[in-house]
């Protein structure tokens, strides 16, 4: 008889924090990049980030 395989403790893995993280840094640095270039060409921003 085989042994049956362990129930994770937690639902999520390492992997998928270490993805979520890089991309809520990616979309933060988008936010403030494209907000410098409206300023710059002397636009009113109304930026809103999708999560």
């Amino acid at each position: 008889m085989t042994p049956q395989p362990r129930k994770p403790q937690k639902n999520t893995a390492f992997s998928v924090h270490f993805i979520i993280k890089g991309a809520e840094k990616r979309r933060t640095m988008a936010y403030a990049k494209a907000k410098i270039l409206q300023n710059e060409l002397g636009v009113t921003p109304h930026l809103v980030s999708v999560k």
